[in-house]
């Protein structure tokens, strides 16, 4: 890994014409170029292979390539390939295609040791057995998977094992038998370069503005780096593939943010990332991708939404708790000087369902223990910050509040970890038509410590019916699994019509405070009696206030408590953070009713609005109007109207996307409607059906969240439920 710091000052990426790319090819004329400028060596790979950093990755590789050697390998049948037209289940395909390819990767480390001749053996068989499949791509992406649809069929896993193959050939090239090494540059010839450069067939991820573009592209134009020597399908090759690297890029704003969230951030970007510095070894530095203020914008996207402890914002398809390859983030941490607030961790392989070769590689060579510093109390506080993604409408605010007295210990000690816990939140406008998109507009994150206590399921397990039509139902995508209301029994809408409108915005610099309005009206286009909902969010953090066995109300800096008037006692005063969101519902008249009906009642049942908030977590109800969640270091109290709104609590029995089971919690506030009518006496009641007349009606619903660090340790696991009622199942 070269050390480059040439970023371009203007911001723009000087992409390189076809004049450019092809002045450069023109003068590559050396035989096996590739083979020897790829950025990494077999001796030198197999010295950090034995690097102590890498123990424990190593002994994974180990332990797994014993077992490949033990155990034939799993067979991809037919009746495996036929499940998913049949079912629509892609799991039991996918789980031995992967388990393939990783024993194929573990067996093609190992065999680096010259003293291990069994493991080339293996490796050679394995390599055999690939170049035996019916097909490199997933069924999934093959429609109905007749013959037809497989010949020059290129989707991400065929690429992802084309460029598996170059690399494994490029490492044990003098070690493999000839046959092999011919029958593989034979596959890839068929499979991918005769219809991908000779035909020049035209596939549909050659333009997209997501990760397949990175994927695949980058894939084959490493692979023909790596095993082309014809000139004119090297050039061919480069020219389509940094055409492919533009497309990638369309789909990214100036402000570096992934709609599609950080793990097709950690796909899209690092297959775009690893082609980059391959072309830029290949080409001695004369095409250089990886320059400008956008692509600096997009390296730092994980470490914007890296809120605390491992866990980022995860809005779409992400999970809360994402692997960054080790290796990736430190070449970029060196290329754009970015300061990792990530302790250094190397994934295991088999942590990768997939069992991806290229990011196992590149942990192994490029991974820096010196970017990665450890935690501490003035690294937290440089990780303050609020940013808004101006493009995807995100914005996320990121502070470190000080832990109460009997939690740090004595205060005569140095500084350590203790003395602080980071406390963050996000929220989410954009609209419902992005890729890998949740009918989740307004979405709201609270985190603490690690934890996101008020959170977001992200993605579900992929089945044929989650890519499909009607898949706004699933609890994964549908508005019912987030942070959003029920309005007049509709959820959100999908489509690019259901937009959010940012009204107003403001954040300070330090992430101690956010305020956004948004109109999200038009996610509720089927509430045909809306006429306008706005959410207000006021998000505040690092201020004094009362421990939650006084009151809850904020005590600004310098200013005075407003809850007793009595002069504030400093033990009990403690950083704490806030969000107050303010929900407004406005609804239109209905001029063929009868006036008289005007109120908050019968004619308007269908108005009825349900707020809901979804946790890993079960609340506990302290008191009417007064919730709390117990995380790991930290209560979340969540303060309402118990006149207005009657709260209830249902488990939420799913999988995840790796289909482990797991339980979410809904809390939702229910407007009681003709409750409140009752309650209301003669004149209230004209008053409101004159008010009526005039207006529409109001809900207006507001809650008030408070974060409070634990004063001592936690009693229970943030993951056991603490909700003492009968739980209901959703039902699937």
């Amino acid at each position: 890994m070269r050390v480059r710091h040439a970023v371009d000052e203007s911001g723009a990426l000087d992409w390189p014409d076809e004049q450019q790319i092809q002045h450069v090819f023109r003068h590559i004329n050396q035989p096996n170029h590739g083979q020897e400028r790829v950025g990494f060596k077999t001796d030198e790979l197999r010295e950090k292979l034995f690097r102590h950093e890498i123990a424990e990755l190593f002994t994974d590789l180990r332990r797994y390539g014993e077992q490949a050697l033990r155990e034939p390998l799993p067979l991809l049948t037919f009746q495996l390939f036929r499940q998913f037209g049949r079912e629509g289940d892609r799991k039991a395909y996918e789980q031995v295609y992967f388990e393939r390819r990783g024993r194929l990767a573990a067996v093609a480390m190992l065999a680096l040791d010259a003293g291990t001749p069994h493991m080339v053996h293996a490796l050679e068989e394995m390599l055999w057995a690939v170049c035996d499949e019916y097909t490199w791509c997933l069924p999934a992406h093959l429609g109905t998977g007749e013959a037809e649809q497989v010949a020059g069929n290129i989707d991400l896993f065929a690429a992802e094992t084309v460029h598996m193959l170059a690399e494994i050939v490029v490492l044990h090239r003098h070690h493999l038998d000839a046959l092999i090494v011919e029958r593989i540059l034979q596959e890839a010839e068929r499979r991918i370069f005769t219809p991908l450069y000779r035909e020049k067939r035209a596939y549909h991820w050659q333009i997209a503005d997501h990760n397949w573009s990175a994927v695949c592209g980058g894939c084959c134009g490493m692979a023909a780096l790596l095993l082309l020597e014809d000139q004119a399908m090297l050039l061919e090759a480069n020219r389509q593939t940094i055409n492919c690297m533009k497309a990638f890029l369309s789909g990214y704003g100036e402000d570096g943010g992934c709609a599609e969230g950080i793990g097709y951030w950690v796909y899209g970007f690092g297959y775009f990332v690893y082609y980059a510095e391959m072309l830029l070894d290949y080409t001695e530095g004369a095409l250089d991708l990886l320059q400008g203020s956008k692509i600096a914008a997009i390296a730092a996207f994980p470490l914007r939404i890296h809120l605390s402890g491992g866990t980022f914002i995860n809005y779409s398809d992400s999970s809360e708790h994402e692997e960054i390859p080790s290796g990736l983030l430190s070449l970029l941490a060196v290329r754009f000087g970015m300061e990792v607030d990530l302790p250094l961790r190397i994934p295991r392989l088999t942590e990768d369902p997939c069992r991806r070769w290229a990011h196992l590689l590149r942990n192994v060579m490029w991974s820096d223990p010196v970017v990665y510093k450890r935690i501490h109390r003035e690294a937290a506080e440089r990780a303050n910050g609020g940013f808004i993604f101006q493009q995807l409408e995100w914005m996320v605010a990121k502070h470190a509040l000080h832990m109460p007295p009997n939690v740090q210990g004595e205060t005569s000690k140095p500084c350590s970890d203790r003395e602080w816990v980071q406390v963050a939140c996000s929220f989410k406008g954009g609209h419902n038509d992005e890729p890998h998109n949740h009918n989740d507009l307004g979405q709201v994150i609270i985190h603490c410590g690690g934890e996101n206590i008020l959170c977001d399921p992200g993605a579900g397990l992929y089945t044929q019916a989650y890519f499909a039509p009607g898949r706004e139902q699933l609890f994964h995508i549908s508005s019912a699994g987030h942070n959003v209301p029920l309005i007049g029994g509709c959820e959100q809408r999908s489509g690019r019509k259901a937009e959010a409108e940012l009204l107003e915005f403001r954040l300070e610099p330090d992430g101690s405070e956010v305020q956004a309005l948004f109109d999200l009206t038009r996610a509720y286009s089927e509430a045909t009696t809306l006429h306008r909902y706005t959410r207000h969010l006021s998000w505040k953090a690092g201020q004094d206030c009362v421990g939650m066995n006084g009151t809850m109300e904020i005590k600004e800096r310098g200013g005075s408590c407003c809850s007793t008037g009595n002069p504030p006692d400093p033990d009990v005063y403690v950083d704490m953070a806030s969000l107050r969101i303010i929900d407004r519902f406005q609804w239109k008249m209905d001029t063929e009713a009868d006036t008289t009906k005007s109120s908050l009642n019968e004619p308007y049942v269908e108005a009825q609005v349900v707020e809901r908030w979804i946790s890993r977590v079960g609340p506990t109800m302290e008191k009417e109007g007064r919730l709390r969640w117990q995380a790991s270091q930290a209560n979340l109290y969540m303060n309402y109207d118990a006149v207005q709104w009657r709260v209830q609590t249902e488990a939420v029995h799913t999988v995840d996307h790796d289909q482990v089971p797991v339980t979410f919690y809904r809390t939702s506030l229910v407007w009681k409607g003709n409750e409140v009518t009752a309650t209301k006496s003669e004149d209230e009641r004209v008053e409101d059906a004159e008010t009526a007349n005039d207006a529409p009606l109001e809900i207006v619903c507001q809650v008030d969240f408070m974060v409070e660090p634990h004063q001592g340790e936690a009693e229970v696991s943030p993951r056991e439920s603490l909700y003492s009622h009968s739980d209901i199942s959703m039902e699937k």
